[in-house]
């Protein structure tokens, strides 16, 4: 992404961190910082929490004392933080892409595989921000729905019968779903309804952060998707409609084996 760099930083030595990358198949820039000297000088040192505590208040056990959490900072062109966070679990992380799509509070591109399918009025894709997982790593599904010229389809608040759009994951053994994310729809007033409708046109994109809590060795997944939405024009709507949307996801331990075929239904 034009103007936008990844890197991790971390007080192991730089013989450490090349092993790390190599064994799991990191391709950004890590950066070696034995004795936190540029993290000092950054002040991305958290010096503020009492030593029996991790970041935030976060009581850890015993053999985590004195260690720091996980975090995130993002710099701008100067070197100010304008952000930072700090995680809850030395085991929860985000994907690269994730980070970078929450830094700039975006919506990831496309990447493969992507899979796609037709509905009356709306054509749904979906992707992962990356093609591979490890256990406890946080994966972002994007489902892009596509809206016919001079059709809606209704968002939330949906009024008494009506059906909105939504997002539902079929269950995996050990997969964490979290809650959906869609832009605001937009108020539609017609004929009949005094308080006015929320619906959404056009090109919309909603968000569903998935985490591969299982043990290692889940091996590889097709995540099931199902898009639930009621697609109306000026005048009249269509009955109800779902699409079904598998996407395929690698165990990254398991990379080089052949992923399972996407598909998609009606």
């Amino acid at each position: 992404m034009n103007g936008v760099a990844l890197f991790a930083i971390s007080y192991d030595s730089v013989e450490i961190l090349q092993n790390f990358a190599a064994t799991h198949g990191i391709t950004y820039h890590l950066l070696s910082d034995e004795g936190s000297h540029a993290m000092r000088g950054l002040g991305l040192i958290n010096d503020r929490v009492q030593e029996d505590h991790a970041a935030y208040g976060i009581k850890p056990n015993a053999r985590h004392v004195n260690l720091p959490y996980p975090g995130v900072f993002v710099l701008d062109r100067d070197g100010v933080i304008t952000q930072k966070r700090f995680y809850e679990s030395y085991r929860e992380r985000d994907t690269g892409t994730g980070l970078i799509a929450q830094a700039l509070d975006i919506v990831t591109e496309r990447s493969a595989p992507v899979v796609a399918t037709n509905g009356p009025v709306v054509t749904a894709r979906a992707w992962l921000d990356s093609p591979t997982y490890v256990f406890f790593q946080r994966v972002v599904l994007t489902v892009e729905v596509s809206i016919a010229p001079g059709f809606h389809v209704y968002g939330q608040p949906a009024g008494d019968g009506l059906t909105p759009l939504s997002i539902e994951i079929d269950a995996i053994d050990g997969l964490e779903v979290g809650p959906a994310r869609w832009p605001s729809p937009r108020r539609f007033t017609q004929p009949g309804f005094t308080d006015g409708l929320w619906v959404h046109e056009g090109i919309v994109r909603g968000t569903v952060p998935l985490t591969f809590a299982a043990a290692p060795g889940g091996g590889d997944h097709a995540v099931g998707v199902t898009v639930r939405y009621q697609a109306c024009d000026d005048a009249s709507c269509v009955v109800p409609s779902s699409l079904h949307l598998r996407v395929p996801v690698r165990e990254a331990a398991l990379v080089g084996r052949s992923l399972p075929s996407p598909t998609s239904k009606t």
